[in-house]
């Protein structure tokens, strides 16, 4: 007996979903969504089963007082997520989202929520590397260690968040570093008030920084640049970001970008493995100037970015509302009747 042909996926949708009750391309970005999430899993399948991640990491540059505000807030505000008070935690436990908080170099003795932590935060990137190879090969590691356990339990979607004061100033760093666009494009207000003279000082010292390790980023390997720029002027949590990320690609499992830390991550990603285009679900627009940059790199325009609500929170807040919205139209389009059905009644 013959094996039962099976079609591609790309050709199963359009069977699957030529006979159902729908207006054609009536649901815009959401069938969009629907066929990549299916196409990503290599079926259809209408149950998402979610898990939110979000790392948390203190960074040199803020500790030192040269960014920012006091750097116990990363350690101060990873406890209070994990107590689920946090806006990111709300959404996630009113929508039945589950989540962890996983410390990857939180300045503090303890770990805090999944202890991964690499180091007490990176060092400050204006005179130091801010981490050396191992301590990325860890951050890295980490990140892609916490998908693969997910996997294992049936997990088939993943969001990710962070949470470290200073990392909007890492992130345009890296930005920056990987795109070779000035600091001007890359640089926005993080926590700080939007105030021209802060604006100037944060964009000097992330020329600084560039100015500083620009003869130790760069490689005739593009995935080893990427490593090089990330190690020398990223953060633990870009890093083990990075790891997830290529994780899901590996797993075949697509994931939803929140904001700009997030974004450049992908973006780095993207970098280092052209796949990483097929699994990569944007959210929503951040506040941050650099976000629509980095999410060039995804191939990701702003045209495809479903929430345009000017956030800029972190932790995953505008993924996990994304991921909501996936959950609900996923079983949409695979419980929706068909034409055929309505024209019995």
């Amino acid at each position: 007996m013959k094996d039962k042909l099976v079609l591609p996926i790309e050709e199963q949708l359009n069977r699957f979903l030529q006979p159902k009750c729908l207006i054609p391309g009536g649901l815009g970005l959401w069938e969009n969504y629907f066929r990549k999430i299916c196409t990503a899993w290599g079926e259809i399948n209408g149950e998402i089963r979610p898990q939110h991640i979000i790392f948390s990491a203190d960074n040199g540059c803020n500790m030192e007082g040269y960014v920012g505000y006091n750097y116990e807030v990363t350690q101060k505000q990873s406890r209070n997520m994990l107590l689920g008070r946090s806006s990111a935690t709300q959404f996630c436990n009113f929508n039945n989202i589950p989540y962890e908080v996983v410390d990857v170099g939180i300045a503090s003795d303890d770990g805090i929520g999944v202890d991964c932590k690499v180091e007490k935060g990176t060092k400050n990137i204006l005179n130091h590397p801010a981490m050396t190879e191992d301590e990325f090969n860890s951050a890295f590691q980490a990140g892609y260690e916490r998908v693969e356990h997910y996997v294992k339990k049936g997990i088939n979607l993943f969001s990710f968040g962070e949470m470290g004061l200073g990392n909007t100033t890492t992130s345009a760093c890296v930005l920056s570093a990987l795109t070779g666009a000035d600091p001007t494009e890359t640089v926005g207000p993080g926590s700080w008030p939007d105030k021209p003279d802060l604006m100037k000082r944060k964009i000097d010292f992330v020329r600084a920084v560039l100015d500083k390790h620009k003869a130790s980023i760069v490689s005739d390997s593009e995935a080893e640049r990427v490593r090089k720029i990330v190690a020398h002027v990223g953060g633990f949590d870009i890093a083990a970001i990075l790891g997830a990320m290529l994780a899901c690609v590996e797993f075949k499992k697509p994931f939803v970008i929140d904001g700009f830390i997030t974004a450049v991550a992908a973006a780095c990603a993207v970098h280092m493995n052209d796949c990483v285009k097929d699994y990569a679900l944007p959210s929503h627009n951040s506040r941050e100037k650099g976000t629509e940059l980095a999410l060039a790199e995804v191939d990701i325009t702003q045209d495809m970015v479903p929430i345009q609500a000017h956030m800029s929170m972190g932790e995953g807040t505008g993924a996990i509302l994304m991921v909501q919205m996936l959950k609900t139209t996923q079983h949409m389009f695979v419980n929706v009747g068909t034409f055929a059905d309505l024209m019995k009644l």
